[in-house]
């Protein structure tokens, strides 16, 4: 279930990096359906994870990475919600928007390498 979580995950990234390089190269916020994509997917892999790890997925104590999991699910409901600030602000202009972006894709990233690292020590 947390692989499922992390393929979702991945779309959202590629998706979001895309979106980023977009922004900094031309200071455009891309259309509002790739947002909405991008959006979907990410909100999608939280939801995956957090029922994962509700139903009770086995703790990964392997390497000391057991919190790794949980950790990620956190960053990672921080990071919607400097998504949907973003989507928020982006409406009016982009002016304030580019801080909220860079927060929101450290907290994305680090979510993810935290969740990619619990499901790659599982497998070990």
């Amino acid at each position: 279930m947390v692989s499922w979580a992390l393929w979702l995950l991945s779309a959202a990234l590629v998706i979001g990096v895309v979106m980023g390089l977009r922004f900094a190269g031309g200071g455009r916020l891309p259309s509002r359906a790739i947002g909405a994509v991008h959006g979907l997917l990410g909100v999608s892999g939280l939801a995956v994870l957090i029922f994962a790890f509700v139903n009770g997925v086995a703790a990964n104590d392997k390497y000391g990475a057991a919190s790794f999991g949980p950790a990620s699910a956190a960053l990672a409901v921080l990071a919607v919600l400097a998504g949907a600030g973003i989507a928020v602000l982006g409406r009016s202009s982009t002016r304030g928007v580019g801080l909220l972006i860079a927060i929101h894709a450290s907290l994305a990233v680090t979510a993810y390498v935290l969740l990619l690292a619990y499901d790659l020590l599982a497998l070990t």
